[in-house]
């Protein structure tokens, strides 16, 4: 079996178990470490009728953000931000992160998604910058073509060219923010910029020509290589979670569960490699951590990757 070639960016372990989330989960170290925008792309095509749905819905939430914005209202903004992040999710549950494991986590995850939309649209800066993504937008000129409507190409790319670089200067002030400090736990702020390409893609890959499609795949780095699932040793075992059939290799020290999309904990205690005390395995499990009795310093996770 092929399968998209992935390497942990937490511990450098490479993917083996199958995976049907659009959200990549190491093996080893139950990192969120990658985007899959094949995965993402059938599970916004899976439904049609949800799909339809959400987009009437989106259409109604743009025209009450637009209009409390002109009227300078921004606490009701903020509220009508995190309803419609909460409708986003609850619609698409596939695109939630995979480290939103709780309803705490959710409820900040979304409040923090309403804040940080909040903030851009009434900063003159960003909204400055929200402007001319709009306006480069509009510049865009369609054909149709056997049927189908076509997005210009130079236009297109323009705007392609400014939104990467747009939300790469956003991420980066975004992840300065001491405000939203969480977030380095819940998305890395590389899979974070990527998560955003992927549903940029998304959106507009309908509208392109085939050349186009391959070009906007190169440029935003979802073409990737496949590679042979290579077996390993280890053994099934039911989910913590939802009791469905896991495969736990071995060394591995968490696992994510492909039904549930629930990481599930393999092992809880390593022994030190100098004194042979028990220690709690650290909540990410790739980084080194130093032994409670000796203080030598332990790496849970090496070798072959």
């Amino acid at each position: 079996m092929k399968i998209k070639k992935f390497n942990c960016i937490s511990c450098g372990a490479p993917k083996i178990n199958p995976y049907t989330s659009p959200y990549i989960v190491c093996d080893f170290c139950g990192t969120f470490t990658d985007v899959d925008f094949e995965q993402g792309l059938d599970a916004w095509n899976r439904n049609p009728k949800r799909t339809e749905k959400y987009t009437r819905e989106k259409l109604k939430f743009e025209s009450t953000l637009a209009e409390l914005l002109g009227k300078n209202k921004k606490d009701s903004y903020k509220k009508v931000q995190f309803e419609y992040w909460d409708f986003y999710y609850k619609t698409y549950p596939e695109y939630l992160p995979p480290t939103i494991t709780t309803d705490e986590k959710y409820k900040m995850y979304v409040d923090i998604c309403a804040d940080v939309s909040t903030v851009y649209a009434f900063d003159p800066n960003w909204a400055k910058k929200a402007g001319e993504q709009a306006l480069l937008q509009q510049g865009i000129s369609y054909n149709a073509e056997d049927g189908k409507t076509y997005a210009d190409t130079i236009p297109f790319f323009k705007l392609t060219d400014f939104f990467i670089n747009y939300v790469k200067e956003a991420n980066a002030d975004f992840y300065a923010n001491p405000d939203y400090k969480i977030m380095l736990e819940l998305i890395p702020p590389n899979v974070h910029f990527k998560m955003k390409m992927s549903m940029y893609v998304q959106a507009w890959i309908p509208y392109l020509r085939e050349k186009d499609v391959q070009k906007l795949l190169q440029q935003t780095n979802f073409t990737a290589e496949f590679v042979d699932m290579q077996p390993r040793d280890g053994k099934h075992q039911p989910c913590q979670f939802c009791q469905k059939d896991i495969f736990v290799l071995d060394g591995s020290y968490k696992v994510n569960c492909e039904h549930c999309l629930k990481v599930n904990t393999v092992q809880n205690i390593f022994l030190c490699i100098s004194c042979g005390t028990e220690n709690q395995v650290p909540e990410n499990p790739a980084k080194p951590i130093n032994c409670i009795s000796c203080d030598t310093e332990n790496r849970l996770l090496k070798g072959w990757f």
